[in-house]
Order: structure tokens, then C-alpha cells, then sequence
């Protein structure tokens, strides 16, 4: 992530306005999916907290790891806010250290990176869920370069789905992997119509 054009210096201009740059609510997907629960949760690039936060609130313990350290103060105060607790490590993805069989969740939306760079270290990320954890994300296609609700325009960062299962999918049991037209209303950041990668995956 470190590379990546918006790096820490970005996320935290974005992040330094008085809101929440993409609110506070939960992205869709993963609130239709993410059913209660009392394990153990990490939520990557959760950027100011409004997953990690919702997650918390489901009965999980939660953790965080984002570039942004205002991103570690928005989610503090949304956590507050919430009466929850969530743990936020200000980390980056490529030199993170992944403990197998930990998580019994992994959930995330919208973490994007070059694509050398998932190949690298998204399976070892997947590699900390536990035998029948779940792995539930969106993410945007690579039709989404048009598109003006959102995203990055660089198709190196954008989703192609039979290539992210290609690298991802091996150990897992698939319960929904598609590329769907959906109606984003996530702030003016992510509002209109997009296409998303949308993934439920079951570790074996």
C-alpha cells in the first residue's frame, strides 16, 4: 500500500475533515452478509472505522489495520460514539505479519492495490482465517473505469473477477463470487451506479 498513489500523506488529508469522508453507516455488502457473532474479526483498510465499528457492534472482536493514523482517531471517536470497542493498528499491507488461524472473519470494502502486490499478500492475509472463517468483500471491476461513482481509475488497482479467484479462491468453499450492478450511497465519494466485484468465501 505504500506505493500506491494514494499513500498515508493522501489518506490522511481525506480523512482530516470534520465528517466522515464515507460515512459512518457499514458498506452495504458486507451488512447484508455479516450475520452476528462473538469471534474474532479484522477488518483491513477500514480507512475511518464504519465497518470495523458496525462489525464490533455484531458482537466480534474487531480489529483495524489501516496506513492512516487520523483514520486510527475518526474510528476512536466513531467507536465512542457507537459504545464499542475496536482495536486499530496503523499498518501497512505488504510488510504485515499474518498469524495462521486466527480470524474467524475477515470482512472489507474497497481495498485496493497494485495488482502484483494482491497477488503477493492477499493470500497471506486469507491465510489468517481460521477453518470455516469467512472472507466477505467488494471491491470495484475493471468496468468501473467509465464510471463516476467512485473508484480508482487505473486498471493495475480494479478487480477482474476470474483473476482474483484465481488467486484467492484455493482452500475456500465459494458461496458467492459475482460481478453485479449495484447503486452506491456511501457519501458523494461512492454514490451512484457502479460495478462491483462482490466475494463470500468460506475457508475449509
Amino acid at each position: 500500500m505504500s506505493n500506491v498513489k494514494f499513500g498515508a500523506d493522501a489518506w490522511n488529508a481525506r480523512f482530516s475533515g470534520d465528517g466522515w469522508a464515507y460515512g459512518k453507516e457499514p458498506n452495504a455488502w458486507l451488512e447484508e452478509r455479516i450475520k452476528p457473532g462473538t469471534g474474532k474479526a479484522l477488518v483491513p483498510a477500514d480507512g475511518e472505522g464504519r465497518n470495523a465499528v458496525w462489525i464490533a457492534s455484531l458482537g466480534y472482536d474487531t480489529t483495524v489495520f489501516d496506513l492512516s493514523d487520523i483514520g486510527r482517531e475518526k474510528c476512536a471517536l466513531l467507536a465512542a460514539e457507537k459504545g464499542v470497542e475496536v482495536v486499530y493498528e496503523v499498518d501497512d499491507l505488504s510488510i504485515r505479519d499474518f498469524s495462521t488461524s486466527t480470524y474467524d472473519l475477515i470482512a472489507c470494502s474497497w481495498f485496493h492495490v497494485p495488482w502484483s502486490m494482491f497477488c503477493e499478500h492477499y493470500p497471506r492475509m486469507l491465510s489468517s482465517l481460521k477453518s470455516g472463517g469467512e472472507f466477505i468483500c467488494e471491491g470495484y471491476h475493471t468496468s468501473q473505469m467509465d464510471m463516476t461513482s467512485g473508484g480508482p481509475k487505473s486498471l493495475d488497482l480494479l478487480w477482474d473477477l476470474d483473476e482474483v479467484m484465481e488467486v484467492i479462491s484455493e482452500g475456500f468453499i465459494i458461496k458467492h463470487a459475482k460481478v453485479e450492478t449495484v447503486e452506491l450511497d456511501e457519501s458523494d465519494l461512492h454514490r451512484g451506479t457502479a460495478h462491483v466485484v462482490r466475494l463470500h468465501l468460506i475457508k475449509v
